[in-house]
Order: C-alpha cells, then sequence, then structure tokens
C-alpha cells in the first residue's frame, strides 16, 4: 500500500480527495523512526460498542478480557437506546451496579455514549427534562461525559435544521452541566455538502455548538469519505477531548458487495498516526479520551492488534 506525506496530501490542493490518497506515513518510515519523538503512554480505553455481542453474553468476562489486553477504560453505551445492539440485558441493572462490574474488571469509565433523543427533544423545555435525567444517570454511573452519538437530524437535514438543533444543544449542554456533568458530540462523517452548495454538515455543526458547552469526540473513520482527518483536528484545535480511533485501508473489501476501503486495526492502513497524534494534543483529550472502536467479524483480535501497535507509536515534537 502506497502511503504519502501530511506535506504531500496538502499540495493537492483540497481537503477532499480520493479516500485512497489521504495523508499517510512517511514512505519507507516505521513510526519508532521520527526524528525528536516521545512515546504515546496516555491511557487506552475501547469504545464497548465494538464488543456489544460478546458484551450481550457475558459483560463481566468481555471487560476482563479487553482489560487483559491493556486496556484501561471502557467507552460504554446507554442500555435505554442501544437495548436491541446487546445491551438490552443491562437496562434494568442499577447504574451503580454497572459501575461496580466495570470496577471489578479493573477498567475506568468516565464516558458513555447516548443517542441524540435521550439528550434533545423537540422543544427547549423537553430538551432540558432529557438532559437533566440522562445527566442524572450519567452520575450514578460515575460519568464525566455525556456523547450524544450523531445529532439525530440525518443527511438531507437542513441548514436551519441544523441551526435550531444547535440552539437545544446550548439547552442541554446547561442542563448537563448544572448536574457536574460535559456534554459531547460524536460525529460519524463529514460530509455531506448542505443544500448551499458549498457547507459540509461537519463544520454547520461545529458553528452552531457553543465551544464551552458543547466538547468534541473525533471519528476518524472521516477518513473513508477522503477527508484530511489530521487536518481537521489542527482547524478545531482546543474543541476536542476525544478520539475514536481505528484505521481505513481504501484497498480491502467493505462490507457492502463491490464496495472498497475498510476500517482496520490501528497500523493496518494509511493514518500517519505520529502525525495525527501530535496534532490531536492541540486539543484537551481527557485520559479516557483515547477510545479505540474496532466494529469488525474478529473485534477482540482487532482491539488487540490496535493497541499492541498504540504501544510502538512516537510522536514527533
Amino acid at each position: 500500500m502506497r502511503k504519502i506525506t501530511r506535506r504531500v496530501f496538502l499540495g493537492t490542493g483540497g481537503s477532499l480527495v480520493a479516500a485512497g490518497t489521504v495523508a499517510g506515513c512517511t514512505e519507507g518510515h516505521t513510526v519508532k523512526e521520527v526524528a525528536g519523538s516521545e512515546p504515546f503512554t496516555r491511557p487506552i480505553s475501547f469504545q464497548s460498542y465494538g464488543m456489544r455481542h460478546q458484551i450481550e453474553q457475558d459483560f463481566p468476562g468481555t471487560l476482563k478480557a479487553v482489560q487483559e489486553l491493556g486496556y484501561q477504560g471502557v467507552e460504554m453505551c446507554s442500555p435505554r437506546s442501544y437495548g436491541r445492539s446487546g445491551f438490552g440485558h443491562l437496562t434494568d441493572t442499577p447504574p451503580e451496579e454497572i459501575a461496580r462490574i466495570i470496577e471489578e474488571s479493573g477498567l475506568f469509565c468516565k464516558t458513555c455514549h447516548f443517542q441524540s433523543g435521550e439528550v434533545i427533544g423537540e422543544d427547549a423545555e423537553t430538551t432540558a427534562e432529557l438532559a437533566k435525567a440522562s445527566s442524572e444517570y450519567a452520575l450514578r454511573l460515575g460519568l464525566e461525559d455525556i456523547v450524544m452519538s450523531g445529532s439525530g437530524i440525518g443527511r438531507e437535514g437542513t441548514i436551519d435544521d441544523f441551526k435550531r438543533w444547535g440552539e437545544l444543544c446550548t439547552v442541554a449542554g446547561e442542563a448537563v452541566k448544572a448536574g457536574g456533568i460535559r456534554l459531547g458530540y460524536h460525529n460519524h462523517a463529514i460530509g455531506p455538502v448542505m443544500e448551499d452548495g458549498k457547507t459540509l454538515q461537519y463544520d454547520l455543526i461545529m458553528s452552531v455548538c457553543d465551544p464551552d458547552l458543547v466538547k468534541m469526540q473525533f471519528q476518524l473513520a472521516s477518513i473513508a469519505g477522503g477527508y484530511d482527518i489530521v487536518g481537521y483536528l489542527e482547524k478545531y484545535a482546543g474543541r476536542y477531548t476525544a478520539l475514536h480511533m481505528h484505521d481505513y485501508d481504501p484497498a480491502k473489501p467493505g462490507r457492502r458487495e463491490g464496495q472498497m476501503g475498510s476500517i482496520v486495526p490501528c497500523g493496518e492502513g494509511i493514518i500517519d498516526w505520529p502525525e495525527l497524534l501530535k496534532v490531536a494534543l492541540k486539543s484537551p483529550i481527557t485520559d479516557h479520551g483515547f477510545i479505540v472502536e474496532i466494529e469488525t467479524e474478529e473485534p477482540f483480535e482487532g482491539l488487540r492488534k490496535s493497541i499492541d501497535f498504540l504501544k510502538t507509536v512516537e510522536i514527533a515534537h
């Protein structure tokens, strides 16, 4: 697989390029050969969604098995809105009990994904009530961050839809903050382009969300759309508190028939990890904010490969 430098990438003159030419590691160099570097030593967590089928069968055993790979934290998914995805058996479990199970596995849990409908309502009053209820649950679970997984609007949403949503995010952010929790937003992509023909949906979201009330968790899988993910981390430096980490191989067949390009374990794709982590650390990424998310046929093996690779990465000064 050909890997190109970020400098060469930027010389192509745009942030939207073919997925096969997104910035990668300098050709011929390994992650250990970065001049003037230091090891990446921050705690690494995993996103529970990728292990949802295993969690459904054995929640404590799955957590312990991943912890033994070297992971230190887990990002949970709210049982109420992810009940059909493998978390339904935890719906009636008190959050204090869930927290106890996680702690006994040797992991910490400071962040959890919530569907937007658990936090954002149709109006300000409903939103305040939902956000308050979610923050109360989060406090009982021992969380610091509630992360909305997507906006709930979809690809067909208009600029006005997102402006209204941004106003409700401010209401939710204030309600969550009053409860001692922080509100975050997780993007699934960068696009599409909005109806004005020039604004990308992600840039619109960043413009309508109050940076003091809505912190950002960046999805590295956005590289699959042909976007310069390092460039986005640089563009919005200071706003990110978490990353969802994985790699991307444009030459590997995807999940759909005839589709090319697939998410792969960290280190097996085209992401320039020393450069990405260097830029990401311009933002206040928390110690529970480096989160590996693997949704492959063998997620446990993907988690193993990812953490083994990340322990070798050295970040350039």
